[in-house]
């Protein structure tokens, strides 16, 4: 399983959520760092490849933490926190306990980012959100 650079074990769930193909960001950063040849597309990056840039693109990458509100007919999103690289193991490694210790019962969804560059994101229904009624 991957490992981060202070070698805590990342768990399957963010590796997947960073690599997987619905968001295409790390796969993307693989593909455009093979080789060019001329006259030729490049190829799909390899697991190994999109590996290799995972594991140079989680160390960076900093966490927006949202919460989901509806307002009316429209769902909007207001900042609760951010935190930088290296600076969240514990939400990765018990997130729903620690979403729920830090802002809790809410519907949250969290950014993960390179830089500026949006990476993924994964929604959470913590402490037993059921819906939007009472905010």
């Amino acid at each position: 399983m991957p490992s981060h650079s202070d070698s805590r074990t990342v768990p399957p769930w963010l590796y997947k959520l960073f690599t997987g193909h619905q968001y295409p960001y790390v796969r993307r950063l693989a593909k455009f760092a093979k080789p060019v040849v001329p006259g030729e597309d490049r190829g799909e990056p390899t697991k190994d490849e999109i590996d290799v840039k995972f594991r140079e693109v989680f160390p960076r990458s900093r966490v927006k933490i949202l919460q989901e509100v509806k307002e009316g007919m429209i769902v909007t999103f207001h900042e609760l926190g951010q935190y930088e690289p290296g600076g969240y193991q514990e939400l990765i490694d018990t997130p729903e306990e620690f979403l729920a210790r830090t802002y809790g019962k809410k519907k949250i969804k969290v950014n993960f980012y390179d830089g500026e560059n949006f990476v993924c994101t994964i929604n959470f229904k913590v402490a037993g959100w059921s819906g939007h009624e009472g905010h």
